[in-house]
């Protein structure tokens, strides 16, 4: 799924998806591009982020 897709089923922002990949939280490698060089996320990296989100909300109980 391209980063649209992965910011709707997620609710984060593109730029929160961008700055979780820059710091090694999630990774695309270059395997996982079309031929246009758009990042084609997996439903791996899906799960991750979705658990990085429900981790964040334990915290501001």
């Amino acid at each position: 799924m391209l980063i649209g897709e992965l910011v709707a089923k997620t609710g984060l922002s593109r730029d929160t998806v961008r700055f979780y990949e820059k710091q090694g939280l999630i990774a695309v490698g270059r395997k996982q591009r079309r031929e246009n060089n758009y990042k084609e996320y997996s439903d791996e990296v899906l799960e991750r982020l979705l658990t990085i989100k429900r981790l964040k909300n334990f915290g501001s109980l």
